[in-house]
């Protein structure tokens, strides 16, 4: 399998919506919920997103990909 399609997965898991679940991020267990755009991955404008690598040691499934919204991909990358 490739890389964009472990990302696919993990898409359709998401629904469309923010995964991020971070207490730092002030959702605490409640999900981000961030309407995304599919097409917006890596882009500017409303509902952009990432796929993030939850662990760079870990295997490369659909399971170790988060997706999140712009906002909460910055905080992560950033540790805020």
């Amino acid at each position: 399998m490739y890389h964009t399609d472990f990302i696919d997965k993990a898409w359709k898991r998401s629904g469309g919506k923010c995964e991020c679940t971070r207490w730092s991020h002030a959702h605490n267990v409640i999900r981000c919920g961030q309407e995304l755009v599919w097409e917006n991955k890596g882009k500017e404008g409303k509902g952009r997103w990432e796929a993030y690598h939850i662990s760079r040691a870990g295997p490369d499934t659909a399971a170790n990909y988060e997706i999140l919204c712009a906002t909460c991909y910055k905080r992560v990358l950033f540790k805020c």
